[in-house]
């Protein structure tokens, strides 16, 4: 499926209804039109892109279809991967499963939202108030700027489902709340190295802007846990055995 939604909107016009009426003389191809409307959204005012070989057209087409294509058909690549495990799981894995495909799509969703919208035109502008300064043509290469598009959007959408990961890994019982609790000044001091790595602005602002949302999820996901987490180390104990017996009672079951 990823693979026919890139090629659509890699090979499909803009207006569709040219290929009712065959008449391809105006044809443009629908990535065209979303290029075009990126452009428009994300770059500052003045500031002209430069293709500086024969193939950065195509590659750009080509990676932003494929980004737009791994975007839209994330749901079904869910679902297919849900079929997939469907059989092995119990009705209330199951259960627990639909809240993870779901909370994981809202969460990346979010996250490539806020990236469109926020982080990169402010990474944009201050990359470009930068170039301005220092009286500089800004001329800038198109395959450059729908690189840090396409990693922002998906890097941030990734980014934003690491509290989802952590809830899982502490529902697991693999880590305790007041481990998380502890370490908060060392997660933070982290988030800001990894966050000034991924943004290219060199000023701290496009890194608040990553790191700060992500750090209030982070807390959220800790009160919630919080809430939920009584059990002492005698039931976290009693669970694993409980998970233990259920295992080897499943084997024992399929090798009869």
């Amino acid at each position: 499926m990823l693979a026919i939604t890139t090629m659509a909107l890699f090979s499909l016009p803009s207006d569709l209804r040219i290929i009712t009426t065959f008449q391809f003389s105006n044809y443009r191809p629908m990535i065209s039109s979303i290029l075009e409307f990126i452009q428009s959204s994300l770059l500052p005012e003045g500031v002209d892109l430069i293709a500086f070989n024969w193939m950065d057209t195509f590659y750009i087409y080509l990676m932003v279809a494929l980004t737009l294509g791994f975007i839209l058909t994330l749901p079904l690549t869910a679902y297919e991967i849900y079929m997939f495990i469907n059989p092995a799981l119990y009705a209330n894995e199951k259960r627990y499963l639909y809240t993870f495909v779901a909370s994981f799509a809202i969460l990346f969703f979010i996250g490539i939202i806020y990236a469109y919208f926020i982080l990169l035109p402010t990474t944009f502008h201050i990359l470009y108030r930068l170039v301005y300064q220092s009286n500089i043509i800004p001329f800038f290469s198109v395959k450059d700027f729908f690189n840090m598009v396409a990693v922002g959007m998906l890097g941030s959408g990734l980014f934003y489902t690491f509290p989802l990961i952590i809830y899982l890994l502490v529902k697991a019982d693999l880590i305790e709340v007041k481990t998380l609790k502890k370490n908060r000044k060392e997660l933070l001091v982290g988030l800001l190295i990894v966050t000034a790595i991924l943004t290219p602005d060199p000023t701290p602002f496009s890194m608040l802007l990553m790191s700060v949302p992500f750090y209030l999820l982070f807390e959220l996901t800790i009160q919630i846990l919080s809430k939920g987490s009584t059990k002492s180390t005698e039931e976290v104990f009693q669970r694993g055995i409980m998970a233990s017996k259920k295992i080897l009672s499943r084997d024992a079951v399929n090798k009869e």
